[in-house]
Parts: C-alpha cells; structure tokens; sequence
C-alpha cells in the first residue's frame, strides 16, 4: 500500500508540474475511456507549456477537427493554469455561445473532481460564482466563457483562448469573416490586466484563405504550430524542452488510428477538395489548386556560399502611396546561383514615398545586392526618377508590365516546375510568402507573389543577362 500511495504521490506532483502529464490523467475525467495517445498532444502540451513559462505570448494552433484541440487547450489548459496560480484571470471565446458555455462546463466538471482537488488542493471553486458563463476561486481568478460576437467590455484577463472563431458553414460569407476579424481586432488585444504580459491561443482549423488564422499569418509575430492532417514536408516539432521529434516526414499521417491514408482519401472526396485542404491540411485553396503548386518548390537549409552565388538580387513591387488597408510595398531579395533563384529575404511594408527611398537604400546595403528591380507603376514610378535625379542607375533595372498578374505567373510557373526556385525550410516570413504563393490567384493579396514573378521574368531578358555580366 505504502508503494501505492507513493507512486499516486509522484505522479500528482508531475500533473502538478507538466501540463502534458495532467492532460493525460484528466481524460478520463472528462471522456470515457482511454486517450489515444499521438505525438500531436505532446506538441501541444509543450507550446502551452512554453506559453506558461513566459517564452511565448501568442500562438496559433491550427490542427484537423476532432483532434482533441479543444480538450487540450480550451477544457485542460484554464483549469491547470488555475491550479497554477488561482488568481489566473481567463477568458474563452467559441464562435457560438453554446459552444463556449459546454467547454466551460466541462472545465467546472474536471475542476470539482477528486483527482484535479487532490492534485491541486490550494485551489477553491467559489461557491457563490459558478454559472454556465462563469465560475471563479476564492482566490479571485476565474474562467469567463463568451463568443466572437460577445463583449468583454470591463472584464480583464491574463490569458485569451480563441478556440474555433469561425463557424464552419459561414466560412464563405466575407460578412461573417469580417465581422469576425473586427471582434479580434477591436476587443481582444485592450482585455488584459498587464498588456506586456497577457497572453493569446487562437486555435482552429482553417477555413477559408481570409479567416482568423489567415489574417494571423499574414501579419507575422506570432508562434505558429501548423498540423495538417497529410505531412507536405519533412518537419520538426519541440515536443520536451529541448527535445525535437523529427519523423514528421513528407506524406507522414498526423494520427492513423483516427484517420489513416483511405480515410483521408473518402473524406476528401464527400467534402470536396476546397473544404477538405483547409480544414484537414491547414491549407485553404481554391476548388482546382492555384498556379503555383507546394511540391514544385525546391527547400534549402543554409543560404548559398558566396563561391556558388553569382550576384544577390532585389525584386521590387511598390503601391500606391497611402494605399494603408489594401497593397502592400514588397522587397524580395534572391541569390542568382547556377541551379536557380534562392529566395533569401522578404521585407514587406506600408511606407510613405520618402521611407520606400530610404529603404530601397538600406535593404540594397544590408543584403549587399548587385541589382535591384523596379516595376514601372504605382510609387514605382516616382522611386525609379528619384534614384535616376541623384545617382548613377546602373544597378536599377525597371520592367514594365505587358500583361495581367495571372498570365505573367502562369508563365514564370514554369520555373517552379523545374525546380529552378528555391525556397528556405524556415524563416520568419516564410508562413506568410508561401500562403500566398500557394493561394495566388485567388488569396487577398499578391504583392509578394509580383515580386517574386517579376524578378523570374526579369531573368528572361537580354538586359537582365547584360547587367548580371556587368555587376559580376
């Protein structure tokens, strides 16, 4: 006996300690039966254990439905944040309040049960504050449940789970995206009680190429853990402090005892390809794929040495001045090697006209290019006159367009075919270039993808050879 209530000893201080341990003792709590274990729930469990530990403060999560993401992140997490700290102030949000309330309801359930009051016995469920919406400590802290059309107003928070904004059958409607972004955008970033220490979970499955985790992405800043159902690419994940899992090969099944390689296959075909490569692969495109495909794209792990680079290259794609809430202003800045075009840097702005010179200038010194490249339209205009007033241009080379941006790309796709572009296997800006490299034509934006087709079609003139020969 005495070995028993040791060994029940030892493992409440681990779910005391390790989120992951406590996620998988609770289950039964909640679910009956056993938790299928999968690597995804460890990967998990260390993000939010990071976020804990005060290494991240904003994470997206984006995983396949019914992989227990909510069970994790939305019912576990608030009430071992609370058994952390029973002053914890959290709040929930669900795109349906039903919704938002059952979690809430299964998070009071775990709290009142023996295993989480023997493992955590500082912590005390107010007796007065318990709702469907709400329940709280006796220390102060407590777990406030609404939606993404719902006020928070006079309520603060030291955590914010978004768990599924969107709902899945309005994910079409621009009304119900919208309204969906200005709710994030307007409400959730003024409710923590310490601004430079509040903390956010967006967790979903995509959508649709303009919803919540789309706008994230977009933006850059936040910790991403993307995990499609299907593997595109051999990937890593962290899945103990300082331990990666690296068997995330391409074409790998996130979790086959729930959905093997035939079960995706009949999943696609009753859902259709669009809702199927969003909601199952975190890959939202149109009915058909776009122009670019993912598997064309040649990786590299570390930039080409000097000795194999013949000169480094900035392609330019500049809007109209002022033009704040649509184009963007875009440098990509590539490595012209024998076997193809390695893309080395993103920079992607908003600038007035005299910061879009200055920066012309300054990533042209920081990346040490030979050429830059302009397109003759928009701010591009005015930027080629202002360097051809005050210097010599023979580093400048403007292209006009001739055609539209879709036949440009369809014709610059080819490279990609051949494996002649090559993309790096991370970076800060990579989530955001390949969204909409892979989504174009039909994502929101394109200015990254003009950048990137005009440098390829630059390569097809007799200038561009002349000059490269020149600079060299």
């Amino acid at each position: 006996m005495a070995d028993a209530l040791e060994l029940r000893r030892i493992v409440d201080h681990l779910c005391r300690t390790d989120f992951f341990a406590f996620a998988l003792r609770a289950f039964p709590v909640i679910e009956p039966g056993k938790l299928d274990m999968a690597p995804h729930i460890a990967i998990i469990s260390r993000l939010l254990m990071k976020m804990f530990e005060g290494d991240v403060h904003r994470a997206l999560i984006c995983i396949p439905p019914r992989y227990l993401k909510t069970y994790l992140i939305s019912i576990c997490y608030p009430a071992w944040l609370l058994g952390r700290n029973p002053k914890a102030r959290i709040m929930c949000a669900s795109y349906g309040m039903d919704l938002a309330e059952k979690f809430s309801a299964d998070t009071l359930r775990l709290m009142r049960s023996s295993f989480y009051r023997r493992v955590f016995p500082n912590t005390h469920l107010d007796p007065k504050k318990q709702n469907k919406v709400e329940f709280g400590t006796t220390a102060g802290g407590y777990r406030l449940a609404t939606s993404t059309s719902g006020i928070m107003t006079g309520r603060g928070a030291d955590v914010i789970i978004i768990d599924d904004p969107l709902k899945a059958a309005e994910a079409h409607s621009p009304t119900a995206r919208n309204s969906c972004l200005e709710w994030f955008q307007s409400t959730v970033h003024t409710r923590f009680d310490q601004p430079k220490k509040g903390k956010v979970i967006v967790v979903a499955q995509r959508l649709h190429a303009e919803d919540l985790p789309g706008h994230i992405i977009e933006t850059g800043g936040w910790e991403q853990l993307i995990l499609p159902a299907i593997n595109p690419r051999k990937q890593s994940y962290e899945v103990l402090k300082g331990v990666q899992r690296g068997d995330f090969h391409a074409g790998r099944i996130l979790q086959p005892t729930r959905h093997d390689r035939d079960d995706l296959a009949r999943l696609k075909i009753a859902m259709g390809e669009f809702d199927f490569e969003a909601q199952f692969n975190q890959c939202p495109l149109p009915p058909g794929g776009a122009i670019i495909r993912e598997a064309w794209v040649k990786r590299y792990n570390s930039v080409p040495k000097p000795s194999q680079t013949q000169a480094i290259i900035q392609s330019w794609d500049t809007a109209y001045e002022g033009d704040e809430n649509n184009s963007w202003s875009v440098c990509t800045t590539w490595a012209k090697c024998p076997d193809g075009f390695f893309l080395l840097d993103v920079w992607r702005d908003r600038p007035a006209f005299p910061d879009l010179c200055k920066a012309v200038y300054a990533l042209k010194a920081k990346w040490n290019a030979k050429m830059v490249i302009v397109e003759k339209k928009a701010s591009g205009i005015s930027l080629i006159e202002t360097i051809r007033n005050v210097e010599s241009q023979r580093w400048l080379m403007f292209l006009s367009p001739e055609k539209g941006k879709v036949e440009r790309t369809q014709q610059q796709s080819l490279k990609f075919e051949q494996g002649k572009v090559w993309l790096p296997k991370s970076a800060d800006w990579l989530a955001s270039f390949e969204a909409e490299l892979f989504a174009f034509p039909h994502g929101k934006f394109d200015d990254q993808v003009d950048s990137a087709v005009q440098l390829l079609a630059a390569s097809d003139y007799a200038k561009f050879k002349e000059m490269l020969r020149f600079l060299s």
